[in-house]
């Protein structure tokens, strides 16, 4: 930790203090954890930065700590946002509720703590400490340390299921954020416009700048695909889909495999409408493909035309592959990704909405006979909603 308290009742941060003054504490000062009371000392070699560390382990949350990076990027966040004049807290100690974010920021009309995470840890306990923050009427901002980062390509990242917990959106109109940050070489990288292609990887919007560039309000400028540049590249993504190797299946993908194959279908002549966009793919535990497919084969193609379908049948069917919204506290109003697969099957023109949650089937499901047909009509249709967004297309 950067900060104990000392025996007179005074907050210390030992890397703002001089050399001379940590030698004389050293021998003379006395200092105790603000979270548990017990006592701390002084860790000042030549190679780590200035920090306190309990005496013995024990269950303090302000023991086990994420080491070095963590606690050099904590450092250099409180330094850019004291040089701001910002009104900033290092390790702030929250009696009500038993929390110490990593800073606690300050500002006319609300408090933000920012947690600047480089470890992982359990998704309850991420949870939790969100919802001990929100019950206090405080915004928590994660921060993630850059080398979490998994950078494939320009627009691909590799994310694990913690690191999709982390993203942030403010507003329904803010698209899906991550930020991180690396202490080494101060650079604040943002990855925006968030959409899971597959159970581990995801496209979107990435930004780099240098921390000293940045003002506060800086890091929440947004950047988003326009909807013909992202059925540009999910054009792509399903070119990737079709030709995808079908060796070395396992797990949820085998399972699909096989239901497809029960189903008398195979992947290569799947309908151009499996495998869409949509903003909340986050919320389901299976992959666009597997839980769209399930949907035009169990549900819709056997559908006579004219009938009628509910968003709460198609619900319950995928019931088990749609997490509530309460696992996602950072976001402002979690979607409904049934509701948005639908919203494009409206625009495809299958569905035509009745209500709020019912839809009426006015076009057959197309099955393709071999895999030109497919990408072909793929291609086509991705074409079609790109030309449709822009307003090419009336309804």
């Amino acid at each position: 930790m950067l900060r104990a308290i000392s025996s007179q009742g005074k907050a210390v941060t030992l890397a703002t203090c001089s050399r001379k003054q940590i030698d004389s504490w050293r021998t003379t000062g006395s200092f105790h954890c603000p979270l548990c009371r017990q006592p701390v000392i002084i860790k000042a070699g030549t190679r780590v930065i200035p920090h306190f560390a309990h005496q013995a382990s024990g269950t303090c949350p302000a023991s086990g700590g994420e080491g070095m990076y963590h606690e050099w990027g904590k450092l250099q966040l409180y330094r850019w946002l004291q040089a701001q004049r910002l009104q900033v807290e290092l390790e702030a100690y929250l009696p009500e509720i038993h929390q110490r974010p990593d800073l606690l920021l300050t500002l006319p009309g609300r408090r933000i703590a920012i947690e600047y995470q480089c470890a992982k840890i359990p998704i309850s306990q991420l949870n939790e400490r969100n919802r001990g923050y929100i019950d206090e009427g405080i915004i928590p901002l994660w921060i993630l340390g850059e080398k979490r980062m998994n950078r494939r390509t320009t627009d691909h990242f590799k994310l694990d299921r913690f690191s999709i917990h982390l993203a942030h959106q403010f507003s329904p109109d803010f698209p899906l954020t991550l930020f991180y940050f690396c202490p080494h070489t101060l650079q604040f990288l943002t990855f925006q416009d968030i959409h899971l292609t597959s159970a581990g990887m995801a496209i979107g919007k990435f930004r780099q700048q240098r921390l000293n560039n940045l003002h506060f309000p800086d890091i929440f400028r947004t950047v988003a695909y326009s909807p013909q540049d992202l059925f540009s590249q999910w054009k792509k993504e399903k070119q990737r889909f079709r030709m995808k190797p079908k060796n070395r299946l396992y797990g949820k993908e085998l399972a699909w495999h096989q239901w497809l194959y029960l189903n008398g279908r195979q992947v290569e002549r799947l309908p151009s409408l499996v495998y869409l966009p949509v903003p909340s793919q986050y919320m389901m535990t299976s992959p666009p493909w597997d839980w769209q497919s399930r949907l035009l084969i169990d549900l819709l193609t056997p559908l006579p035309l004219g009938q009628k379908i509910s968003l709460h049948r198609s619900e319950q069917l995928l019931r088990k592959s749609i997490n509530s919204p309460k696992y996602y506290p950072l976001i402002k109003e979690p979607g409904n990704p049934v509701r948005e697969y639908f919203k494009l099957l409206v625009d495809c023109g299958y569905l035509h909405p009745i209500g709020h949650k019912l839809f009426q089937k006015v076009r057959d499901v197309e099955y393709h006979q071999h895999i030109e047909q497919s990408t072909a009509a793929d291609d086509e249709l991705m074409d079609y909603l790109a030309d449709k967004s822009k307003g090419k297309i009336k309804a």
